[in-house]
């Protein structure tokens, strides 16, 4: 990837995720967008995704469809959220699902029933104080 000094400098304020998103992006577009988070303090992944947004309906209005550039983080982020959602509560054996759905019911039972008791009342008892309207 060819970058002027400049954008370079720009390129390197953004995080991992957002450098390899911009690294898909066409070398005119990349450009552009790097120069428009130059201009900006904050906010730099508001302005790649206005940049992705645009340049998506531009290629629907000319071509009539979305380049494959323009997909590509996409389906990553997708990838990414069904791989958290497997770590979250990984795939069982359909014999294993009622004991599944039957120990997580235990388990937020008796969160609820330690949250309930943990709740206490707040009282205003600072230093030489007493509490209720004192």
């Amino acid at each position: 990837m060819n970058l002027s000094e400049k954008e370079s400098a720009v390129f390197s304020r953004l995080s991992l995720s957002q450098r390899e998103e911009l690294s898909h992006f066409p070398p005119a577009l990349r450009s552009r967008t790097l120069s428009e988070i130059d201009s900006v303090s904050s906010g730099y992944g508001d302005i790649i995704a206005n940049a992705k947004i645009k340049a998506m309906s531009m290629s629907i209005i000319k071509t009539g469809k979305v380049e494959p550039w323009n997909t590509r983080y996409t389906e990553q982020g997708k990838l990414r959220a069904e791989n958290n959602k497997a770590a979250f509560m990984p795939p069982v054996p359909e014999s294993m699902v009622a004991e599944r759905a039957r120990k997580r019911d235990e388990e937020v039972k008796e969160l609820a029933e330690v949250m309930r008791k943990s709740e206490g009342i707040v009282t205003s008892n600072l230093n030489g104080r007493g509490g209720f309207g004192d």
